[in-house]
């Protein structure tokens, strides 16, 4: 587990991500928090994975203080958990943690809808199941099936509608193959409109482009609003050179 800190803050006032990776599925459980002490970590802990999964056989975290204290060693030590530390600067020790890490906070900067980045923690939970339900290619799995066993149902058929197959959905592993070619003609379908997307913008471009070049050869008019610059240089030295 690790936290992912320097996030704005939210209308709930929550300022801190705390992550939860298994790391045999890769599987991420998160929880939005406003206070990070010993005892709020033990709280989002029994809140997040003990209800859910039950109590871990090892806790992996880096030496953070929150961590290390005496009430989260308190704690640990009544639901019979072990705990490691991992060393700083060792990907091997915990290097799939930070890559989740980085991972959710590009994430978070993609996908939230405020311009001020208050309603993050609003999507949080969203962006998890986005994480566990994607295709992950160290496993050849998806953390979601490692964990429950079968495919969670996503919105891609539902968008697709029914197509025809000659496919008969006798097994498990014929269904997950079907919805893997569901997945991949989606996937398809959307790079294709973003090719037209972006030609279509390059045109738009280049019409304007022509259009301001058209208009500079022409020369102003009087009336013409036009952008007016004037350098402005202040005297004396250099900060950088100072």
């Amino acid at each position: 587990m690790d936290f992912v800190t320097h996030m704005p803050k939210s209308a709930r006032g929550n300022t801190f991500l705390l992550l939860f990776q298994d790391i045999f599925s890769g599987y991420v459980m998160c929880k939005p928090m406003s206070s990070t002490t010993a005892q709020d970590v033990a709280e989002a802990y029994e809140e997040r994975v003990f209800r859910c999964f039950g109590v871990s056989c090892l806790i992996r975290h880096d030496q953070d203080p929150r961590f290390m204290s005496e009430v989260f060693t308190r704690f640990r030590e009544f639901l019979g958990s072990r705990q490691r530390a991992t060393l700083a600067y060792r990907p091997q020790a915990n290097g799939q943690q930070e890559r989740s890490v980085q991972t959710v906070i590009r994430s978070v900067r993609a996908y939230i809808a405020e311009a001020d980045q208050n309603d993050w923690d609003d999507h949080a939970e969203r962006l998890m199941f986005a994480l566990n339900t994607s295709f992950d290619a160290t496993r050849l799995e998806t953390p979601f099936y490692l964990v429950h066993g079968w495919d969670a149902q996503g919105t891609v058929s539902a968008m697709l509608g029914p197509r025809p197959s000659s496919v008969q959905e006798k097994t498990a592993y014929e269904w997950r193959r079907k919805f893997q070619r569901d997945y991949s003609y989606a996937l398809a379908c959307a790079e294709d409109l973003q090719v037209q997307a972006k030609k279509t913008r390059s045109d738009v471009q280049t019409q304007k482009w022509k259009e301001l070049t058209e208009r500079l050869k022409t020369g102003f008019e009087k009336g013409d609003a036009v952008w007016l610059y004037i350098p402005k240089v202040q005297t004396g030295l250099s900060r950088k050179l100072a």
